[in-house]
């Protein structure tokens, strides 16, 4: 039998005994190693160097460990790159598992024997990172320390000569004297780590080896080559970093590390992050790396094979990236805080589904025969595995980019595939907005046949009261119950029209009360169109809306803000506030996702519809509807005037359209919701909020400065820092990017989001 296979490779730690005892550094080193490695040992840690036994012999004290078969990080970082780390996307893995590592020596905890300590390692530079296959494995802990989580980590510096020594282990000013440091010495030594390896995934082994000798400073005739100047910061590191942060040669994932270098070394201690915000993110960094090359395999693969099914699997993909925060480089640098940490927890298990992903790419583009119908339920699979990995908000998240992102593409989700196997299906709530603003599309493009299903014949109706510009009424469908409409009139001028341009109006009122009456998702909040008539008495045509429920009389947020705004026993509560906040501006991104601008968003068209018998309004605060909207955003001449007549009305409009008077933009209803939300923050109505007499002497846009400047920042003491927030971000109109989506996004993050959060759902 050959036993050969048998024999296991390990490496020999070797301390030479002192026959002195007084003087025995080498056996108190000896054990105090043993000591943490045995304490470590309960980790398990597969990046953390597992200790195989431990002996004396022939006066000597002994460590075996594992063998790494390919050296350590210092030799690699001095050779050309080996084919395991052929890749940035390697290197940045083995950097957030070496990271897991050092997080689990800084914050100790292990059930089994209910032992939680603070660790430091003390001694982290690339010699005592072992390199084993792709792995960094962190090794040596002679020098390093645990204590009782009561305790915090300061040790006195145990002098050394290395280049990678935080600023705080010694003073130079002062003759080289040791310092007191703490767990956040480690972190500047990772942080040096970092630099050097994307140093070396831009440059190789020449540029580390360059990047050493532009470090090089001279004190008392010593020659230090280390990432700082004493008790200043590095000019040449800091240079160095910046060229590697804004050099076109330089990988976004080597950019990545470069940024989060810079945030390890800082020399004030207190601002550096910790081992558990670093390791976070360099998963968010690893997933990016890897996450990027499956976004191009999809965009690679519909460029080979258009296919509805590979869009949309492709949509989910991108839909996820932004969900976890790793769509764009600014997006990893920017969420840089533990809100995702429990999601990272599962970084393992997320690689293994992203690689199974790009492996299933990858060989669909290698097919030869393009025509071979495409099975989609293996993408489908993954895409579901890698949601099951985001958390509430995330989802949420998730939900809205998707959401805009197919809506924006509703012209090839209604192309027919011939050539695949369409086994993903839209949700119905999807399949609605894209059919919404595909419907719209055609409809302001004049390529929708008309209808008059929805016809009715005046007599069917009995228009009531008024309420705002709008009026209440009862209709009579055939064969029914006459039961309580919202009726929205479409104008067409005092002087009427000539029978041509009737014609014309009549057919797009038909076209929209079709398109009005579509089904759509309940956070819409918008009414459900039954049908629409001609009043030549009035000039105008009337869409006619059901009430969403049995209610009593509607009220209008206006109505309950007077009625309420001098009793503050009958105020809503801050979770009812924040949620009508949050309802009003879902809504508003729900009609722009479909291709819809308000142009008349003011507290009269927010509407509440209270259950009979309601003693106030108050249970319906949370479920508002938004009425009077004008669902085109064309400024063609057949559109019929709707919206806003009187003029307090400008008060919600934003000075640009106000003296443009064309040319409708996202921004503008944004600001009218930014005033609408400053009414809710305050209770009362805007009209009161300000001084009525100097406001009428300002133009519109210095009337938005001294919102801006007098009154949106009081909101923060009453409804938050979110609101506030939120207000600041309407009123201001930082659009900032022009492009359609990129612009929904901006409004779901800094407002959607923001007013979300401020309540408990």
């Amino acid at each position: 039998m050959d036993t050969r296979s048998c024999w296991l490779k390990f490496v020999r730690k070797e301390f030479k005994l002192d026959p002195r005892p007084t003087t025995n550094r080498s056996a108190l080193s000896h054990r105090r190693e043993l000591q943490n490695l045995a304490i470590l040992s309960h980790l398990n840690h597969p990046n953390i160097v597992a200790l195989l036994g431990s002996y004396t012999y022939n006066g000597k004290h002994n460590l075996l460990f594992e063998i790494a078969a390919d050296g350590n990080l210092a030799a690699l970082l001095a050779l050309p790159r080996p084919a395991q780390f052929a890749s940035d996307e390697a290197l940045v893995i083995a950097l957030a598992r070496l990271s897991s590592a050092i997080e689990q020596v800084h914050d100790y905890s292990e059930k089994k024997i209910e032992l939680s300590l603070v660790g430091c390692h003390h001694d982290l530079r690339p010699r005592n990172i072992l390199v084993s296959g792709p792995n960094f494995i962190l090794a040596d802990f002679g020098l390093s320390t645990f204590k009782p989580p009561s305790q915090d980590s300061a040790t006195p510096f145990k002098p050394a000569s290395d280049d990678y020594i935080a600023p705080e282990c010694e003073d130079w000013d002062n003759m080289f004297n040791a310092g007191t440091v703490h767990r956040s010495s480690d972190i500047w030594s990772f942080g040096c780590i970092i630099a050097e390896i994307a140093t070396y995934m831009a440059s190789g082994c020449n540029g580390v080896e360059a990047f050493r000798q532009a470090r090089v400073y001279k004190v008392r005739g010593f020659v230090l080559c280390a990432f700082h100047q004493g008790s200043s910061q590095s000019t040449a590191v800091d240079d160095w970093l910046t060229r590697l942060e804004s050099s076109s040669s330089s990988s976004r994932t080597c950019i990545l590390l470069a940024l989060l270098a810079r945030q390890l070394l800082q020399m004030e201690q207190s601002k550096r992050p910790n081992a558990k915000e670093v390791t976070l993110h360099l998963r968010r960094a690893a997933l990016y790396s890897v996450a990027s090359t499956v976004q191009d395999l999809f965009s690679q693969l519909r460029g080979a094979a258009d296919s509805t099914d590979l869009f949309i699997e492709g949509a989910n993909f991108e839909s996820w990236r932004y969900a976890v925060g790793i769509l764009e480089v600014e997006e990893v640098v920017k969420l840089y805080s533990l809100q995702n940490y429990d999601m990272m927890s599962s970084f393992k298990a997320i690689l293994g589904v992203l690689f199974a992903l790009r492996k299933d790419l990858e060989s669909r583009l290698s097919r030869t025969d393009k025509t071979q119908r495409l099975n989609m339920s293996q993408l489908l699979r993954l895409n579901d595995d890698l949601r099951r990995f985001l958390n509430q908000e995330q989802q949420e998240r998730f939900s809205e980019y998707f959401n805009i992102t197919i809506a924006e593409m509703d012209d090839e989700i209604f192309q027919p595939s011939d050539n695949v196997d369409t086994t993903v299906l839209l949700g119905d709530e999807i399949r609605v907005r894209a059919t919404i603003r595909y419907i719209n599309k055609l409809l302001d493009r004049g390529s929708i046949s008309e209808s008059r299903l929805m016809h009715v014949e005046l007599d069917q109706l009995q228009v009531g009261d008024r309420f705002g510009q709008h009026h209440l009424g009862q209709f009579k469908g055939d064969g029914q119950l006459p039961r309580p409409v919202w009726v929205e009139w479409r104008r067409y001028g005092q002087h009427g029209a000539d029978e041509k341009t009737l014609e014309q109006l009549f057919g797009r009122t038909a076209r929209l009360a079709e398109l009005l009456s579509q089904t759509k998702p309940a956070t819409f909040r918008t009414l459900d169109c039954c049908g629409f008539f001609h009043d030549p008495t009035r000039a105008a045509f009337g869409l006619i809306f059901d009430f969403p429920r049995a209610a009593a009389e509607p009220m209008s947020l206006l109505q309950v803000i007077q009625t309420t705004a001098g009793r503050r026993s009958r105020w809503p509560d801050l979770d009812d506030k924040f949620c009508l906040a949050t309802s009003v501006a879902t809504s508003l991104l729900e009609l722009h996702t479909v291709g819809w601008f308000h142009k008349g968003l003011t507290p009269s068209n927010v509407v509440f519809f209270p259950e009979p018998g309601a003693q106030s309004p108050s249970p319906s605060i949370r479920h508002p509807f938004l009425v009077g909207f004008n669902h085109s955003r064309s400024d063609e001449h057949l559109t019929i005037t709707t919206g806003l007549t009187d003029s307090s009305s400008k008060d919600y409009q934003h000075p640009s359209y106000i003296k443009e008077g064309f040319g409708y933009r996202h921004e503008f209803d944004y600001y009218s919701l930014g005033v609408v939300l400053i009414e809710i923050g305050f209770w009362q109505p805007f009209s009161e909020l300000i001084n009525r007499a100097k406001y009428e002497n300002m133009s519109y846009e210095q009337r938005r400065q001294s919102l801006l400047s007098d009154r949106v920042p009081l909101l923060r003491q009453c409804m938050g820092k979110e609101f506030y927030e939120a207000v600041r971000w309407c009123i201001e109109g930082r659009v900032g990017d022009s492009r359609e989506k990129a612009v929904l996004l901006a409004f779901q993050d800094q407002v959607v989001r923001r007013l979300r959060g401020c309540f408990a759902s």
